[in-house]
């Protein structure tokens, strides 16, 4: 499941939005979760009740398009068959169906009764108050969930920063995960005997490979300015213990540890990357490591399990997965999809029926089945839903191992908009890694006091 989104405009005035990045691409990344084998389904589908079920009315979910919805869609007729409430899905592209979904909350159209969301919108949505409090509704956080997902349902989050208006209220349960996503490694087995543990590891295995003609490139990632650079150095970030920003949005990403990381990855890890990797996106990061030509990558789901596929990878059988490298911390981005229930829905009571029904174990279970990432533990464990999708014991040692989601403000997406620019300044030049972080986190601070982050 990699998304990709538009270009990000060069004004960190113009939106707050996060633009996603490598999950939920364009549908091409549907047509890797479409070739997982649907091991199981039938199975799965079966324990469905057999006997008719009385009609019981209709909901209508709304969600952007992407090939991991497509495969969302599959587990909807269960949800009829043994509830008797019939399932609209509403689809429009990414940015179209945010405008749309955000209006329809903000007017009260009722338009959608639950809204598919990438995680990023949840700052948005919730601080307008257009998502229903679920705990209302007896539906809670259960920790059959994977704790990283399910945190980010929470509005105002449970920890870290919070926006004004928001610093003393009680954390309320407004979305559940959907279809799990985070970064993950996928790596050639006759280049790494293992995935590399650190990235000193895959420096210097990677460079002796590339000595001895074995592999063209260490590694390849995406060096586009904006939201794909600043994803490709997220887990690099994490991983040298860097943080943001402090409680109170102080900008803190130009730390010893964020100069550090950034000089890494502008300097050594560029060294170890395709020529023109300042201009890489993920069409070209993709076809270097399915194509042969690159060791490693770090990447989201959609894109990982592209690595099986014979009509989209050349090195079948020579990619495995494993948790991204570590400097003091091996932590990676998390990007889900999450769901919850508009405030002004006309079918209420069916998609709290909904919601608790797809928090099962069993609903996620047909999801795994599917093709799709589950958010609860079990399904992640599940030795069929494995079989069927042998990214999933990666998927959960990831989560076991650290994984962290984008800052938890409407105000991100401009963020993440300097920060990448100034980052692809310092890849072109291949220096200046940590002068490039005091640049943006000038500039960052500037755009987050006029917004009335500071007093």
């Amino acid at each position: 499941m990699t998304r990709e989104m538009p270009p990000e405009s060069s004004d960190p005035d113009a939106g707050g939005l996060s633009r996603r990045d490598l999950l939920r691409a364009s549908l091409g990344a549907g047509a890797g979760l479409a070739a997982v084998p649907l091991l199981g389904t039938a199975p799965a589908f079966a324990q469905a009740k057999r006997h008719s079920v009385r009609d019981a009315g209709k909901l209508v979910i709304g969600a952007f398009e992407d090939g991991a919805i497509d495969v969302f869609k599959k587990v909807l007729p269960l949800f009829k068959q043994q509830t008797g409430i019939s399932v609209q899905l509403l689809t429009a592209p990414y940015d179209s169906f945010n405008s749309k979904a955000f209006q329809d909350g903000q007017s009260k159209a009722g338009q959608y009764d639950i809204y598919i969301m990438d995680d990023p919108w949840i700052p948005q949505f919730a601080a307008a108050g257009i998502l229903e409090d679920l705990g209302g509704h007896g539906i809670k956080g259960d920790a059959g969930f994977a704790k990283p997902f399910l945190d980010l349902g929470y509005w105002p989050p449970r920890s870290g920063p919070r926006i004004k208006g928001f610093e003393s209220k009680k954390p309320a349960l407004v979305a559940l995960p959907t279809i799990g996503d985070l970064q993950t490694m996928t790596y050639r087995n006759d280049v790494y005997k293992h995935a590399p543990k650190t990235w000193q590891e895959l420096v210097t295995v990677g460079s002796a490979a590339m000595k001895a003609g074995k592999i063209d490139n260490a590694i390849v990632f995406r060096g586009v300015k904006g939201n794909p650079i600043v994803t490709s150095w997220y887990p690099i970030f994490l991983s040298y213990g860097g943080k943001f920003f402090d409680n109170n949005w102080k900008v803190t990403f130009n730390s010893a540890q964020g100069k550090a990381a950034a000089e890494f990855f502008v300097g050594k890890l560029k060294s170890l990357a395709p020529k023109g990797v300042a201009e890489y996106d993920s069409d070209q990061e993709g076809a270097a490591i399915l194509g042969g030509k690159a060791g490693a990558i770090i990447q989201y789901t959609g894109n990982a399990i592209k690595s099986d596929d014979p009509k989209q990878s050349k090195e079948v059988g020579k990619l495995d997965f494993g948790v991204v490298p570590k400097q003091v911390k091996a932590l990676a981005q998390i990007g889900i999809f999450i769901h919850g229930v508009s405030a002004s829905a006309p079918n209420k009571d069916n998609a709290i029926t909904f919601m608790k029904w797809f928090a099962t174990d069993k609903a996620q279970l047909a999801l795994a089945m599917a093709g799709d990432v589950p958010v609860r533990t079990a399904p992640l464990k599940n030795p069929k839903a494995v079989k069927a999708h042998r990214l999933l014991p990666t998927v959960l040692a990831q989560i076991n191992a650290g994984a962290e989601a984008r800052p938890r403000t409407p105000d991100w997406g401009a963020v993440e908009s300097i920060l990448g620019t100034e980052l692809n300044k310092a890849l072109v030049a291949g220096k200046g890694g940590g002068d490039a972080l005091d640049r943006a986190a000038s500039q960052s601070t500037a755009y987050l006091k006029r917004q009335g982050y500071y007093s």
